[in-house]
Parts: C-alpha cells; sequence; structure tokens
C-alpha cells in the first residue's frame, strides 16, 4: 500500500484552494466526534461510528474456471477472447480477480456489509450464477460479509430467462461458440472454429435467481432486524406487478425491490428498477434506462419508497438506497455534448434521466441514490423546491477506473463516501499467456491485434487504462463524424487546432483536408501560411496564428507546449475524465491537461449563446440535435462544423471544473449540499 497525496479536479481544473473545501466540512465533522466510542452504546442505539457499507458496481462477473460441460476438453480455463473483451465497455475475465481482490481489501478493511448495484454477473447463465456462489461464500465465511443485490440489465436479461451465446477461447487460439440455443445454426470460420452446445448458458429469470441468490438480500434471514417488499410478500409468485406494453400487450412482471436493516440504525434499501414491457409475440422489451420508465410503469415502488424514507426519517434509521440506474443526469450536464463529439450510444441522450423523474424521486423521500449501469464515476445534484437529491455514480470493477464507493454514515442525515481505486490485484495477468496464443493465431489469421499493448499492462489500474484506449481505436471512433475521425486519425497538434478555431473563413471540407496535410508538429508557421496562401486565406492564416500566440502567452504557455499534444491525446483525455472523473488525473500528465484546458478556453468562444451552463441545440448541434454528430460526413464538413466540435468540448471541460466532488465527500442530506474532501488517498 501507497500513501499519495492527489489533486482534486476542482483545486486544479479551477484552481481554487482544496482547504477551502476541507475547512468548509469541518462543522460537519465536529458533529461526528469519536468521543462516544469510549461509552458503551444501549441496545437500541445505532453504532454509527463503525457502520460501513461497500458499494460495487457492475462486476461483470464471469467465471474463469467454469464447467459450461466441456467434460475435460477445456478443463483449464473457460474464458472469453481478450478480442471480444477491447470491442465492449467492460472486460470479460480479469474482473473475476478484480472482483476476488475487493472482497479480500473489503475484508481487511473490516466491511461487513456489500451492495451489488446490478450487472453482478455477465447476462446471469447458470454457470456463472453457480460459480458466483462458489466465490463468494469462502469470503462469507472468513469475514461475514452479507451481501445485498441490485439487479441489474445483464441480471437477468428478460423475467423469465434468455437464450445465451458467446464466444470463448479454445485451448489453441481459436474461439468455439458456446450457446444454449440448441436450434441455433453454425458455420466455422477462421476464427470461430466449433460450437459448444449446453444448458450452463441460458440466462437464468427472476424466480431461478430469488431462489440461488436467495441470501444476498433476496429473501429474508433470521438475522435481520426488519424486512420487506412493496409488495407485502417475500414469495415469488406475490412480488410484481402488470405492466403494459406499447402495443398494448399486459402481463404480470416479476419486482426484486426489498428493504433490510442488517443491524440496527442501517436500512438497505435495493430498487428494482429493471423495466421490462411485454409485446404481443410474447417476448420482453427492456431499453435499459430504469427510472425513466420505472416512473411510469413502477409507481407502486415510488408510493412505498415514499413510505419506507418517511419512516427512515422517523426512526432515525440511516437509509441506503441503490438501484442499477442513475436517477439523475449524469457526466456534469455534458452527456448531449458527449454524445454529439464522441456518438457513443452508451451516454446518448435517451438514457438520461429527464428533470420530472428526479422530481419524482424527491418527492418519493429519496435524497441520495447509488446507481451504476453507465460505468462511469459522478456525483449528481438535483435541486427543486421540495429539496435536494444527491446521486452517486459508482464505476465498474471491469472498466477504467476500475473502483468501489465506501459509505460510512455519521448518522441518519450525514454520510461520507470514499472511493477506493483498485489497482494491485493478485493474477491480474494470470490468463496472459492464453491470449498471447488467441494473437498468435489471429495473426495467422490475417485478423487484428491492436490489442497487444494491453499485455504489456503493469498492474489492474494499468490494464483498464489501456482498455478504454484500445476500445477507443478499434471500435468507439469508427462511430464518429468523419471530421472527428480524420482529426484523431491525422493526430493533428493542439496548436494548430487553435489556429483552425480562429479562422474567420468558413473553409470547405477540400480546403480543411489541404490544410490538415500540412498541419504537423514539424511545419513552421511560414509552412502553413504558405498553404493557406494557395487557398487565398493568407491575410486570415496569418491573423490565427497571431491570435493564438496571444491567448497561449496569458497562461505562460509557448508554442512547443501546445504543439506537445494531438488530437488523439485530447480525445483519450476527454473519455478518461468521462469515465473516472477526478481519478483520472492521476493517469493524465499535466503537461497534457494544462495545454487542453488552455485550448478549451480558446474554443469556447465558439459556443453559440456564449454561456457555457447552457445548450442551445438549434446552432449547437448540426442538424439541430447531437444524434446527429456521428452523421457528419467529410464531403458535407466545413469550418462551423468543426468549431462547433471545438465549443462542446470547451462546454465538457467547463463542466468538469464546476463539478460536484466524486472521490472523498461528505453528503449532509439536511442541508442538501456536498462537501469535497480530497486529500490523503489510500491506493491498494
Amino acid at each position: 500500500m501507497e500513501i499519495t497525496k492527489l489533486l482534486s479536479r476542482r483545486s486544479f481544473l479551477a484552481g481554487t484552494a482544496k482547504a477551502g473545501t476541507i475547512a468548509a466540512a469541518a462543522p460537519l465533522l465536529g458533529a461526528c466526534t469519536d468521543d462516544s466510542k469510549d461509552q458503551p452504546l444501549k441496545p437500541d442505539v445505532p453504532d454509527f461510528a463503525n457502520m460501513k457499507v461497500a458499494l460495487l458496481a457492475d462486476v461483470h462477473f464471469h467465471d474463469v474456471f467454469g464447467d459450461y460441460e466441456f467434460n475435460g476438453y477445456n478443463s483449464e480455463v473457460t474464458i472469453r477472447s481478450m478480442q471480444d473483451s477491447v470491442g465492449s465497455t467492460r472486460m470479460f475475465n480479469e474482473n473475476y480477480f478484480a472482483f476476488i481482490s475487493a472482497l479480500e481489501k473489503l475484508g481487511e478493511q473490516g466491511i461487513k456489509y456489500i451492495c451489488l448495484l446490478g450487472d453482478f454477473t455477465d447476462d446471469g447463465q447458470m454457470d456463472t450464477l453457480a460459480g458466483f456462489n462458489r466465490v463468494v461464500k469462502p469470503y462469507i465465511q472468513k469475514y461475514g460479509f452479507e451481501f445485498f443485490i441490485a439487479n441489474g440489465n445483464h441480471d437477468p436479461v428478460s423475467p423469465s430467462g434468455a437464450h445465451q451465446t458467446k464466444r470463448f477461447l479454445r485451448h489453441d487460439g481459436a474461439s468455439v461458440e458456446v450457446t444454449s440455443d440448441f436450434d441455433r445454426g453454425f458455420t466455422p470460420d477462421s476464427i470461430v472454429q466449433e460450437q459448444h452446445k449446453t444448458n450452463r448458458m441460458f440466462g437464468a429469470g427472476y424466480e431461478h435467481m430469488f431462489d440461488v441468490l436467495a441470501d444476498y438480500g433476496f429473501q429474508s434471514k433470521p438475522s435481520y432486524l426488519h424486512y420487506e417488499t412493496p409488495w407485502g410478500s417475500e414469495q415469488f409468485a406475490k412480488r410484481g406487478l402488470n405492466i403494459t406494453g406499447s402495443d398494448g400487450t399486459t402481463k404480470w412482471c416479476p419486482d426484486a425491490t426489498y428493504l433490510a436493516e442488517p443491524e440496527n440504525g442501517l436500512w438497505i434499501c435495493s430498487v428494482d428498477m429493471n423495466i421490462y414491457t411485454p409485446k404481443e409475440n410474447g417476448h420482453w422489451d427492456h431499453r435499459g434506462i430504469g427510472w425513466e420508465e420505472g416512473k411510469t410503469h413502477k409507481k407502486a415502488v415510488f408510493d412505498w419508497l415514499k413510505d419506507v424514507t418517511r419512516r427512515a426519517e422517523k426512526q432515525g434509521k440511516a437509509l441506503i438506497i441503490f438501484s442499477h440506474y442513475p436517477v439523475t443526469e449524469y457526466l456534469n450536464k455534458s452527456a448531449n455534448d458527449f454524445y454529439y463529439v464522441f456518438n457513443d450510444a452508451s451516454y446518448n441522450n435517451t438514457r438520461i434521466p429527464t428533470p420530472d423523474t428526479a422530481d419524482q424521486a424527491i418527492t418519493a423521500g429519496v435524497k441520495v441514490q447509488f446507481a451504476g449501469h453507465i460505468h462511469v464515476n459522478d456525483t449528481a445534484v438535483h435541486h427543486n423546491e421540495q429539496g435536494t437529491l444527491v446521486n452517486v455514480q459508482t464505476p465498474s470493477l471491469a472498466a477504467y477506473t476500475p473502483s468501489y464507493k465506501l459509505v460510512k454514515p455519521h448518522g441518519p442525515d450525514l454520510f461520507e463516501i470514499e472511493t477506493h481505486t483498485l489497482k494491485n490485484v493478485r493474477d491480474y495477468n494470470k490468463l496472459f499467456p492464453y491470449y498471447r496464443r488467441e494473437m498468435d493465431w489471429r495473426e495467422w489469421a490475417g485478423a487484428d491485434v491492436s490489442w497487444k499493448i494491453m499485455l504489456e499492462a503493469k498492474d489492474y489500474r494499468d490494464l483498464m487504462f489501456k482498455h478504454l484506449e484500445v476500445l477507443i481505436d478499434i471500435r468507439l471512433k469508427n462511430k464518429w463524424g468523419e471530421d472527428m475521425k480524420t482529426l484523431f486519425e491525422a493526430r493533428t497538434p493542439l496548436f494548430w487546432l487553435m489556429v483552425l478555431s480562429e479562422l474567420k473563413t468558413n473553409i470547405n471540407s477540400n480546403q480543411i483536408l489541404s490544410l490538415l496535410s500540412v498541419l504537423t508538429n514539424v511545419a513552421s508557421d511560414n509552412d502553413v501560411i504558405s498553404q493557406a496562401d494557395s487557398l487565398n486565406i493568407r491575410a486570415d492564416m496569418t491573423q490565427a496564428i497571431s491570435a493564438v500566440y496571444a491567448h497561449i502567452a496569458q497562461y505562460g504557455m509557448n508554442r512547443q507546449q501546445m504543439m506537445g499534444v494531438s488530437f488523439n491525446e485530447i480525445c483519450l483525455a476527454t473519455l478518461y475524465q468521462r469515465n473516472g472523473d477526478e481519478l483520472a488525473l492521476e493517469d493524465l500528465s499535466y503537461k497534457l491537461l494544462i495545454p487542453v484546458n488552455v485550448a478549451t478556453n480558446l474554443f469556447a468562444k465558439h459556443d453559440s449563446d456564449g454561456d457555457l451552463n447552457t445548450i442551445d441545440w438549434e446552432h449547437d448541434y448540426v442538424g439541430g440535435d447531437p444524434k446527429n454528430g456521428g452523421l457528419v460526413k467529410m464531403k458535407d464538413c466545413d469550418l462551423n462544423t468543426i468549431k462547433s466540435r471545438f465549443a462542446a468540448l470547451a462546454r465538457m471541460y467547463h463542466q468538469f471544473k464546476h463539478a460536484q466532488p466524486a472521490d472523498h465527500f461528505f453528503i449532509d442530506l439536511k442541508r442538501g449540499i456536498v462537501n469535497d474532501m480530497a486529500g490523503n488517498k489510500l491506493l491498494i
């Protein structure tokens, strides 16, 4: 273990003094002194001083030592290919070791209660659930853990279960298709050589989940002081409601919401916001947007929450409410800009809860809610006349930045939140020899192996860092608008991007491409001016270069520093911060971040209304909609389009600077405020 002094993102990007934020929290801490530890507690007094709850999101557990009825054929491991992992927003195998490492760390810290915020498995296959039990039970016996689960869109994938098909890595580096669908056809290719059918690949439904995972909050236990569901029963057949689909079909659907009191004063509330809507053909739709649909289809759960929150306040309970889904807008009000610039459907505007959804949660008495699903580290605050709601996004253990949250209630109205990042994970590279066989096979077949850099990872955190970089390069950038992709692949230096932003002439795509051919980190100003002369914009270019020199001089920067950062590095830095929030600062060089901030301060002038806190859809986005960002063709692109991308980046970085803390902070529920406590950070 090592102690490292971390810099609060607001301290770095916004230039605020961290001492001020710590001082602001001092009055809160003063009310939580440990003097009471020396006094014996009365039987009916909650022991808030020693109350701690861990929150783990999106573990996406896959049993790398599973069965799947291979009958010894591939008995060493049952793993997914690295190619599949780098094409996904999550790793499929190494999170097995990360999950175990997290459990060991929590045990060492004396944590007893662990909440899993959905997607605790990767599609809830029969064999996966069995493997999950096999892994956690020894730790329950060793440390006395008590688990509380919320189901996510990957567990279960359907109310009654559904067939699953995955590709597993064969011992020689090729792949095997493993499916529970015995009627599924198969045609081998150079990579996927054969098919294996097994019922163990079937994705379980609610009833099986309630049975197999009964001890993890889905059923009452003798040790609980209190247990209830919104449906007045623990029986599967009574835990649910009728839901009507878009075609008018109505069908009963199970619900896994529950409230448990594992010790006096601590209420743990798992809210099932998986919304499945039935279709006439017997199938179900599942959009994965949680609370946004839940306010329509699960009004009974909202009503029940209102009663739970009322009782918790009256009885002085520390109430921890969690679900798989965010209940407020996340990503610092930048989700639409991220969608416009990077065209990532995982963060698009259709998945963002509307203000009305947060308002209804506040009406239900929810003051703080912990969520996963988005694989990001973030804190968002929503205010209205009725009160304040804080949504805490817990990052995934299977993606960058792999972390969990630790909640310490200092009373019913004051929560301390710490974020712990997994760095040193035992056996994180245990499967690398298999990936090298895969690499050899793929090279023989003439297939992509651009992920080989991941096998150079020095620890688990670094592996997740490299995973996001490879994911961007082989998958995400291919969905971007062609102007974005062209700048990314040209690795255009930041200095020249700033110059482009200062041009007054709205040049067309051919002129842009002509300029990009000379906008390199070795080009002189005269080289670029000469090229501009051939495009009849010499005077405009000369003025733009002068304006950039004047701008960077205000920040004590020079041409070489701004030339040392390329557009692909800007994209990577931005997406790392999107996922890791202020945790990403540890992995990003100040030599990168400072120039990017200097540049985005210049790009801000292209915001249509001059207010970086708001978005004017009609003027800020091509075609008046962020979804059009990925549709931009280079032949249709002009400089104004590129400037609109730069303006979106400026808004993102503006919001980064003024975001809520997401590392170590206090939530004062009575006053509806969040206090930053970033400082000494324990890396594990």
